[in-house]
């Protein structure tokens, strides 16, 4: 059969043993070493009647995840955007409100969302700022945005925005911690809310935490990516956060892929 290099390595990853390339007219050696019994049991078919190679299915086909529970309740149900920024901005429903200085609700499309961006939590800059991802790993997200044909911010002849962004959990938790499972639970009703009000047609995560939450899995970053997963009817596409792509600038070729896989998805949803 005439597998490409693709299709054979992913008929190994499923642990198919494959006859070594070989040249025109030359004999494998699993071949020449095949036994006689197995030779005979398995006869080589001739040219003339060779099956055309199985289609393999495509490296991005969706990965099924667990259904999350994006129900607001009654605290947040019925809210309109203002008065539910207004009530982030005043939430104690976790240990976070504490030590924060200011809750990030989110910047974008005020009323429908093509793409809504979930970030990891918010960091020190967007803590002081009360806004999501500001300074040098916003103006690369937004450069992001704009090579896929998205924005967070009117265009210049006057274009609504078509993206909102969001951290996962709205305070910076201390010292940069991951967030725990009661703060995550906690932010989940606001996103909840967001989403119903934004009506997104797919969810880009953007970071680890962000990642794991959304798709509902424990894995590294690395294998959450490349698929388009499913939250809450959602197709989410999983990529790396800007201010990684900062410190490590050669992922960016990967990022991009991300964003072309995000396009596609939404494309044939």
């Amino acid at each position: 059969m005439g597998w490409d290099e693709r299709q054979r390595a992913m008929l190994a990853e499923m642990g198919f043993r494959l006859p070594a390339v070989r040249a025109a007219g030359s004999v494998a050696a699993e071949e020449v070493d095949a036994p006689a019994e197995v030779a005979a049991e398995h006869p080589v078919a001739p040219p003339a009647v060779a099956r055309a190679p199985v289609a393999m299915p495509p490296l991005t086909a969706p990965v099924a995840a667990p259904a999350p529970r994006i129900a607001a309740p009654a605290g947040f149900a019925g809210l309109d955007a203002p008065a539910l920024r207004d009530a982030v901005a005043g939430c104690r429903a976790c240990g976070l409100c504490e030590q924060r200085r200011n809750a990030v609700y989110g910047n974008g499309a005020l009323q429908q969302a093509d793409w809504l961006i979930v970030t990891d939590p918010p960091d020190d800059a967007d803590d002081a700022a009360g806004d999501a991802l500001t300074g040098d790993a916003g103006r690369l997200l937004d450069r992001m945005l704009l090579a896929a044909g998205q924005s967070r911010v009117a265009g210049k002849n006057g274009e609504a925005p078509t993206a909102f962004v969001t951290p996962i959990i709205k305070c910076r938790p201390p010292r940069g911690r991951a967030p725990q499972p009661a703060e995550l639970d906690a932010c989940e009703a606001v996103l909840a809310r967001q989403v119903e009000l934004l009506r997104p047609r797919l969810v880009l995560a953007l970071g680890l935490q962000a990642a794991r939450r959304l798709t509902g899995l424990a894995e590294p970053l690395g294998k959450l990516r490349g698929h388009a997963h499913s939250w809450g009817g959602l197709p989410v596409v999983v990529t790396y956060h800007p201010a990684y792509l900062l410190r490590s600038p050669a992922d960016k070729a990967g990022a991009w892929d991300d964003l072309c896989l995000a396009r596609r998805t939404l494309t044939s949803s």
